[in-house]
């Protein structure tokens, strides 16, 4: 998912290695069905249902037919909320100050008590405006003191990093103080894609090389029972013309078969992403596409499991190739 369009993650503290996380979305109907389908192999769901505004206030897309279900098969419900459009500027109007902050938690804990949900997935995101970065660390500090007398979990998702982020840092990345939150959460969900934005030049989402050095910085400063790689089902797809590229479109499973549907094209193998990927002309068009096959993501899991962390998330379910769930299976949870 492009951090524009990001979503959900969760989790209860369960045996190293054993968490398969997926995130759900509202507004497409194969997200559900996935869920639906596979309820068996994900242990924990995090619907994409809730966002905060500027003055503290939660709007909702729940779906009741959802908690339902999640209720009836088991699966822990850790619903996920993010600052109104990712705005900076709705973030630092609730993190602002202590009693805003509080306000906040205070909103988002009774929430999860009111619902009766297994917890809340933070999912706060955006370049943080100067000093908001600590900031957020106290609001997820006020929500776990209001959270784990109940026994509800707590996760956050993080941006990835691969080093602490220097004082003038500006990006995505440096909203997240890994030292300071690790602490405070049941897990931190690593955001594990978009390497290649989608306003970046042609890329993988989340080269296998990268993924190995976003673990090696994680765990220098989060217990890896904490940690939880976020993996994702989906790639991009860029034009090039006069050489120019245009944004990165999002490219799933159900686009990869229709291309590879046309006669005479294959994929590549990029060694160093360890990915697929596709390339071909029409007229004068470059076209270029990074995504996820069966290969990839067994190499992922691969990587996840030998690191000893407690689980892997998914963006989004109904994006995948049905397929790769048996791979969770079976690198993960056999």
């Amino acid at each position: 998912m492009a951090q524009a369009t990001r979503a959900c993650t969760t989790g209860a503290v369960f045996k190293v290695g054993k968490m398969v996380l997926g995130w759900q979305v509202p507004y497409a109907a194969d997200s559900g069905e996935s869920y639906r389908e596979h309820a068996k192999v994900i242990t924990h769901i995090s619907p994409c249902w809730y966002s905060m505004d500027a003055g503290g206030n939660i709007k909702s897309e729940e779906e009741a037919d959802t908690v339902r279900f999640a209720r009836s098969s088991g699966t822990v419900l850790v619903p996920l909320i993010v600052n109104e459009k990712f705005s900076p500027e709705v973030a630092h109007e609730i993190l602002v100050t202590g009693d805003t902050r509080r306000r906040a938690a205070e909103n988002i804990a009774s929430l999860v008590l009111d619902r009766g949900f297994d917890g809340i997935n933070m999912d706060f995101e955006g370049a943080f405006l100067k000093g908001d970065r600590d900031r957020y660390t106290s609001l997820i500090a006020e929500l776990a003191r209001l959270l784990r007398p109940h026994g509800k979990h707590l996760s956050v998702d993080v941006v990835s990093q691969t080093a602490p982020p220097g004082p003038d840092d500006t990006g995505w990345a440096q909203a997240y103080d890994y030292p300071g939150l690790a602490p405070l959460v049941d897990h931190l969900i690593l955001m594990g894609y978009d390497f290649s934005p989608a306003g970046g030049p042609p890329g993988p989402v989340a080269p296998l090389w990268w993924l190995g050095k976003v673990l090696d910085y994680t765990l220098t400063c989060v217990p890896r029972e904490k940690a939880v790689m976020g993996l994702p089902f989906y790639g991009r797809h860029w034009a090039i013309e006069n050489g120019v590229p245009s944004q990165g479109h999002g490219f799933d499973a159900k686009k990869a078969r229709e291309i590879l549907g046309r006669p005479g094209l294959q994929p590549a193998w990029d060694e160093r992403a360890a990915c697929p990927v596709i390339r071909y002309y029409d007229g004068d068009v470059e076209h270029v596409i990074y995504y996820e096959d069966l290969e990839s993501i067994r190499l992922k899991l691969r990587l996840v499991r030998e690191s000893g962390i407690e689980g892997v998330a998914f963006w989004r379910l109904g994006s995948e190739d049905p397929a790769m769930w048996e791979e969770v299976r079976e690198e993960f949870l056999a």
